[in-house]
């Protein structure tokens, strides 16, 4: 089967091959017995993944637990001050999926710099990789201040090189349906009054539902390339600065992987009952995603 792009043909199933390569990244390389003259070279897990998941409502997110967790700085790299204002998602070595609206600032200019590897934006991390922005591609359909085709894709200057704490996110191809739990993480604020985002990566995890239900909670025509997902009891949410960043389930194959649903695009609230945010669907935007990022 194949899935057509305007003049390009893509082979449907390009994200669930780099799935399968992206998964292989979870593993490092260890010798044992290291004095024996028969020494094997073993692969060892280094899953994050926190079985049973503890934003708005949510627990701080766990060392290696979202390695394709992407940060998003804008303002002149040279400034220690950058604006850490938007999520993302590590999809490929050179790419990161975010929203449409991430990609530019409206206080401080272009996307800058995206920071992969860390769950504290103040403390310095060994493990942690910064790259260079060097192009910001809108879906071609995006027509702010409309909400709809709120996707985007982020080209880094250089590799990110793979690592436990840096790989990438498989993309869902299928529908989710209303009923599905899902978790989002990000650096966004922790409530709605706050007066900057958390420092510390957060998590929390949300119900999807019938998007019907956020048109009576917004009072906007919720469309079919767009996920509803929330808490209607309150206090779990996505909110301010978490734009951009995933929604997300984990696969059971292949091993340690997650399954990004939605990109975090808009609420009316945070965290107040009877007000679900908006997710852009991922399932719908496939075949551009593919034809860019593995042309």
């Amino acid at each position: 089967m194949q899935v057509m792009h305007g003049n390009l043909q893509l082979p449907s199933n390009i994200s669930s091959t780099k799935c399968e390569e992206y998964a292989k990244a979870v593993y490092v390389q260890t010798i044992s017995p290291v004095l024996s003259l028969n020494a094997k070279t073993n692969n060892v897990s280094e899953c994050g993944i926190v079985s049973v998941p503890l934003i708005i409502g949510g627990t701080a997110a766990t060392e290696k637990e979202f390695p394709h967790m992407a940060v998003i700085g804008y303002g002149e790299t040279a400034d220690s001050q950058l604006g850490w204002d938007c999520g993302g998602t590590l999809i490929s070595e050179l790419y990161v999926l975010t929203a449409a609206h991430c990609l530019e600032s409206r206080e401080l200019g272009p996307s800058q710099l995206v920071r992969f590897g860390t769950t504290h934006l103040d403390e310095p991390d060994p493990d942690l990789q910064e790259r260079v922005v060097v192009a910001r591609i809108p879906h071609p359909d995006y027509k702010p201040p409309l909400k709809a085709n709120d996707i985007g894709l982020i080209k880094l200057e250089e590799p990110v090189e793979f690592t436990p704490h840096v790989r990438p996110a498989c993309l869902n191809t299928a529908d989710i349906n209303p009923g599905r739990k899902a978790l989002a993480s990000g650096f966004g604020k922790l409530s709605y009054d706050a007066e900057t985002g958390s420092k510390n990566l957060m998590k929390v995890l949300l119900n999807v539902y019938p998007n019907n239900r956020c048109s009576k909670a917004i009072r906007e025509q919720i469309k079919d390339t767009m996920l509803c997902a929330g808490h209607l009891e309150g206090g779990k949410d996505t909110c301010q600065g978490d734009s951009g960043g995933p929604l997300q389930i984990v696969l059971e194959k292949p091993y340690c992987m997650y399954s990004v649903i939605g990109v975090t695009s808009f609420g009316k609230f945070c965290g107040f009952a009877n007000a679900p945010a908006i997710y852009t669907k991922i399932s719908a935007y496939i075949s551009w995603i593919e034809s860019i990022v593995w042309k």
